[in-house]
């Protein structure tokens, strides 16, 4: 009879905290398997990341545990999903296996709401896991062990990488977090005029049937180290581009940029990289890195009328770069 261990959550997105508990609560050798039971959201609240690229994100995380498993049912289950049904949907499903439930302390105070507890607890042993600041009394199984410092929240803002490469990687060429990542990282004026490059990259991509999605992360992740400091950026040009340094300082954020998204997030887009790295100084003549270009120059929130470059980048998209790098050029010669 094998012993699972049901770990529920979103996991918007996994991270190590999760594979910690997992790998904690298979120490005590009373469990054969730990399987993640993902949660299935409300479909119609556009903030959560589907069902589909959580449950890839779990897939990629948990591919090296043979004892980690991802479950799935609350997915075929009928809306809203109680934690009552899906106990029962598994024991029709594995009549012998036995169940566990693992909460986070947190949990708790509110356990005795759940549906039908009564009859839940007859069914599965609940095992409880510390979450800093909830000590709630109980006489619950406990699974020893440190959590790491991390939430799916860090993950999401940027504020964390704590997830294996292949997740990180994942999640940005998805473009899941970039609406929460990019504006965390710069004020309301740099952050409207990402979104704005965004917009007329994507509208210009339309016309020549580009893929969005790199598309989409070029343009969102083009000044994502725009306001930071000069030291930070200077840090990152030392170690990762030092011949950068030559250049004038109004560079920096761009190759900082295109550091951060390969090195720290996993991105090896050649061409993403490259477009981010220079859509400043507009060295990139690929497609994707002639059409940053463009939409970094062109965007409508510029003090100036930019539709005609805008109109000629949708009939000839070549031209209108080496037009809008020659305007921009006599700018640069002008003030830096």
């Amino acid at each position: 009879m094998k012993r699972v261990m049901l770990f529920g959550g979103t996991f918007d997105p996994v991270h190590d905290g999760h594979i910690t508990l997992a790998m904690e609560t298979l120490k005590s050798n009373q469990h054969d398997e730990v399987w993640f039971l993902l949660a299935s959201l409300n479909p119609f609240k556009d903030e959560n990341t589907s069902f589909k690229h959580r449950e890839a994100m779990l897939n990629l995380m948990l591919s090296s545990y043979d004892n980690m498993k991802v479950c799935t049912i609350e997915n075929t289950l009928p809306k809203p999903s109680y934690s009552i049904d899906t106990i029962k949907a598994l024991k029709s499903i594995y009549p012998d296996y036995t169940f566990s439930w693992l909460i986070g302390s947190d949990q708790i105070p509110s356990l005795n709401k759940w549906k039908r507890y009564d009859q839940l607890k007859e069914m599965v042993t609940f095992y409880v896991y510390y979450r800093p600041g909830f000590d709630t009394p109980h006489n619950f199984k406990i699974i020893e062990g440190k959590a790491e410092d991390v939430s799916s929240t860090d993950i999401r803002t940027g504020k964390s990488l704590k997830t294996r490469d292949s997740v990180l990687s994942y999640m940005m060429q998805e473009g899941l977090y970039l609406d929460q990542m990019v504006p965390n990282q710069m004020d309301e004026k740099r952050y409207n005029h990402t979104r704005s490059v965004t917009s007329l990259a994507l509208e210009i991509a339309e016309v020549y049937q580009f893929d969005l999605k790199r598309v989409r992360l070029m343009s969102m992740m083009h000044d994502y180290c725009k306001v930071w400091p000069k030291e930070k950026l200077e840090s990152i040009l030392k170690k990762y581009n030092p011949n950068a340094l030559k250049r004038p300082s109004a560079f920096y954020h761009a190759y900082a940029a295109a550091y951060v998204l390969q090195y720290h997030y996993k991105v090896n887009d050649f061409e993403v990289i490259e477009a981010i790295k220079h859509h400043v100084d507009g060295q990139s003549q690929s497609e994707l890195g002639m059409l940053l270009y463009i939409a970094d120059k062109c965007e409508r929130t510029r003090p100036y009328d930019s539709e005609p470059f805008i109109d000629l980048a949708k009939d000839n998209l070549k031209i209108a770069y080496q037009k809008v790098k020659e305007h921009n050029d006599n700018y640069i010669k002008e003030y830096l």
